[in-house]
């Protein structure tokens, strides 16, 4: 090829990349003004005062927090959707019930098991009474046809209990495809063992950790208020459907310590080299635990139902109203502790998480109410309760969204913003839409410091309220200042934040989903191998 062909080419590539953008009017430079450094304060300073007590799903401060999110969209002529400014949706507290047992049935015995010293139920569990079960391990209890790795092939469980190690194999090799650099935590939650579990016919599931990296094998599971009195009633699991509605509702899920074991496998040891062999090939050795069985597991689980709030306006468009792109944060955090010492401090403010992902959301549902020039498609401004409760505002927003999910057109969502160091910015779903991304860099290079951006977050995607999209094949885009030493801890302080890249951020996102909206076509959406959850058949 000549080099004034190589030439047109190129430029022929370079320009049908954008020739979607070439025709939109630039974002009104009055509305980048409208973010400013003194908004960011005085959200933030609301936000994560000690006087939200760090807006715990549920609690009084999270509807605090929720009014004055939704008084501030009125205040700036953020539109209500379908009248209101809140998406309600029933969360369910579960409890662990009173009757709770196992028992092992060896060749010599019968060997009653003591609940919280050797086996504990997870938060996932649900709840049944399995009387003459067998058992058979499976190693990781992984499904995974992408990677040619299947714990259950050629095993049969139906109507048994499994074993399985937590984690995956070769879990701390960055290089594995099970890694959590490769988003191979999709593989390990307790849910995602136990869908697959049920998928080949299993009836309950029992755990125990790395025997590999385990000193000792310890019954840990969740740590139920009724079993360690220290514990906050408020950290009890959350759903979004009632247990009984869940597929898993008559499953249990237990998590053992090294006495079970040993009354499954005769020895730690055989445990841990059945590990061993899997993870020296990524080879799957599962087999049926033939000389034991379980005489009875039963767990028992009682739940108490309530209402929350995530917060949402609309800012309409000027063409295609009914399309629209939606720009999300969560508002919610942990709640804070019962220190022994009333000296220290007990609250976890959650400035930077994500105190600065709301406020991002607010500076720009006011700059684009107050603009006089709107995109072709509206803005839906979401901020989400429950996503420190495993993205359950998102999850809820998603499954019965206020408007119809088919016409939104991407979702951009900003979590952990205010903690920029070096101007590095990190971006996550890039892969799932690289025409989302490729606006999102062009639009980096119009600020008159650009960012560095930073795309080796997959680990984190399935922690923030833009999973939930993505599995619903939205286009997606995590803005992501970074984890730091303060994540979840109660020096997650105001004191912290770097407001000046808050506003550069807030105002890429702003640049990004303006020209988002104005696009003549949708962009498309890439599916990935880590979308790929497990679902119940």
């Amino acid at each position: 090829m000549s080099n004034f062909y190589k030439i047109i080419f190129c430029f022929f590539i370079a320009t049908s990349c954008y020739s979607n953008t070439l025709h939109i009017a630039p974002i009104p430079a009055s509305l980048l003004e409208q973010i400013t450094e003194t908004k960011a304060r005085e959200h933030i300073n609301f936000l994560a005062s000690d006087e939200m007590f760090g807006r715990n799903t549920p609690s009084p401060e999270l509807e605090k927090s929720a009014d004055y999110i939704a008084s501030y969209f009125k205040k700036v002529g953020v539109e209500p959707i379908n009248g209101t400014y809140f998406h309600n949706y029933k969360l369910f507290k579960v409890n662990l019930g009173k009757s709770n047992v196992l028992k092992i049935k060896t060749p010599d015995s019968i060997i009653t098991m003591n609940l919280k010293d050797d086996f504990i139920p997870f938060d996932a569990t649900g709840a049944a009474s399995l009387l003459g079960k067998e058992i058979v391990f499976v190693g990781y209890g992984i499904t995974a046809p992408e990677y040619g790795y299947d714990d259950y092939a050629g095993i049969d469980v139906k109507g048994k209990i499994v074993v399985v190690i937590r984690g995956a194999p070769k879990l701390e090799d960055t290089n594995s495809v099970f890694s959590m650099r490769k988003g191979g935590i999709r593989f390990m939650t307790h849910e995602a063992k136990a869908t697959t579990a049920i998928n080949n016919g299993a009836v309950g599931m029992i755990v125990f950790s790395n025997p590999k990296t385990s000193h000792v094998l310890r019954a840990t599971g969740f740590p139920w208020p009724s079993l360690f009195p220290k514990m906050s009633a408020d950290a009890l699991p959350l759903k979004v459907k009632s247990i009984k509605d869940l597929p898993m509702a008559n499953f249990p899920i237990i998590h053992c310590n090294e006495k079970v074991a040993v009354a499954l496998f005769g020895t730690v040891d055989k445990l841990k080299s059945a590990q061993i062999d899997i993870d020296s090939q990524i080879k799957p050795s599962s087999f049926a635990l033939p000389n034991v069985s379980i005489k009875e597991l039963t767990v028992t689980t009682d739940e108490q139902e309530f209402t929350v709030r995530n917060v949402m306006g609309i800012v309409k468009g000027a063409e295609k109203p009914n399309e629209y792109v939606v720009v999300g944060g969560h508002y919610d955090h942990v709640g804070f502790t019962q220190p022994n010492d009333p000296t220290k401090d007990s609250v976890f403010n959650g400035a930077d998480d994500n105190a600065s992902g709301t406020t991002g959301v607010l500076l720009m549902a006011e700059s684009f109410a107050k603009s006089q020039q709107k995109p072709k498609r509206s803005l839906v401004f979401v901020a989400f309760s429950g996503e420190e409760k495993g993205l359950l505002g998102s999850q809820a927003f998603t499954e019965t969204p206020p408007l119809p999910l088919e016409n939104c057109v991407a979702m951009l969502n900003m979590d952990m913003i205010g903690r920029a160091v070096n101007d590095s910015l990190c971006i996550g779903g890039n892969t799932r839409c690289k025409e989302l991304s490729e606006l999102n860099e062009e639009e980096n290079k119009q600020l008159a410091t650009p960012f560095s951006l930073n795309y080796t977050i997959e680990n984190f995607f399935f922690r923030s309220d833009q999973a939930n999209f993505a599995k619903k094949q939205i286009p997606v885009l995590f803005y992501f200042t970074g984890e730091h030493s303060d994540y979840h801890k109660v020096s997650d302080e105001i004191s912290k934040i770097n407001f000046p890249d808050l506003v550069r951020i807030t105002k890429l996102c702003a640049r990004t989903a303006w020209k988002t909206a104005s696009l003549d076509e949708r962009l498309p959406y890439t599916p990935q191998k880590s979308d790929r959850m497990p679902i119940l058949r």
